[in-house]
């Protein structure tokens, strides 16, 4: 498993954009094979939560980048493997990781490219304080997720930080 940051600048940040961009379908209707929100402070309904998590981070005027993309992706070998109830438990490991797990989160899964992934748009504004939470140097965050992740459901150990590492 290999996870990563797509950096999002200022100007192109909109979270409605990337949260729909999740759960579409693609043309052939197979993109995504399922889709979900969690942190809603009003339910657990995506296109309910978008609206939500829109109207959280515009309660914050400071911040110049509100929204945190993550993707996740899988091993080929691993897809048989991988239940619906295990993507939602990955997803929460990479957000209480990174320090997101009170914050808005729209996430989904994509078979559209060679490898199974995860999308997750974090809402980096907190819903309740309004403040803008940034995890700095997250790589090594998300690498040490991975090798957790991956030992805990049995799943195919990638090569990572960790393995790359003189200690090891």
């Amino acid at each position: 498993m290999i996870s990563k940051r797509v950096f999002i600048e200022p100007d192109n940040d909109n979270y409605a954009r990337l949260a729909a961009y999740i759960t579409e379908a693609g043309p052939s209707g197979e993109k995504c094979l399922m889709s979900w929100a969690e942190g809603m402070l009003g339910g657990e309904g995506y296109p309910e939560g978008i609206a939500e998590t829109v109207d959280v981070q515009a309660r914050n005027t400071r911040a110049a980048s509100k929204t945190y993309h993550l993707v996740i992706s899988f091993r080929w070998e691993d897809e048989a493997k991988l239940t619906p109830e295990m993507f939602k438990a990955i997803e929460q490991r990479f957000a209480a990781a990174l320090g997101y797990t009170d914050h808005q989160r729209h996430c989904g899964v994509h078979k559209n490219t060679a490898n199974l992934h995860m999308h997750v748009a974090n809402n980096m504004i907190h819903p309740e304080k309004y403040t803008c939470h940034k995890e700095f140097r997250d790589f090594w965050i998300r690498d040490k997720v991975c090798r957790a992740v991956e030992k805990e459901f049995g799943l195919t150990v990638d090569n990572g930080i960790e393995l790359n590492s003189p200690d090891h």
